[in-house]
């Protein structure tokens, strides 16, 4: 399956990752005063919620900045072709 991507991806994946995990120790940290790994299952589920939350406001306040960065899309593939106006002899 690694080789499906590139390395540029699977790096990528990576980052995010470990990202990910170290965002996860710290939130344990701050919200038991332990250790990820020393969690119940539903401490860890609410870990979990509060790294999910974080991770989905930042994606959605840094959406609407890329995307108006965006070139406006153009059509692909064949249009549907109008007949040109008939214009009047005078």
């Amino acid at each position: 399956m690694a080789e499906d991507f590139g390395f540029d991806t699977n790096l990528m994946r990576f980052v995010a990752a470990q990202l990910h995990f170290l965002l996860s120790m710290s939130a344990a940290r701050e919200m038991f005063e332990k250790s990820y790994f020393a969690l119940g299952l539903s401490e860890k589920i609410a870990v979990d919620q509060a790294v999910s939350g974080n991770v989905a406001a930042n994606f959605q306040q840094l959406t609407p900045a890329i995307l108006a960065g965006q070139q406006a899309q153009q059509q692909v593939g064949f249009g549907i072709q109008t007949a040109a106006p008939k214009q009047e002899k005078s």
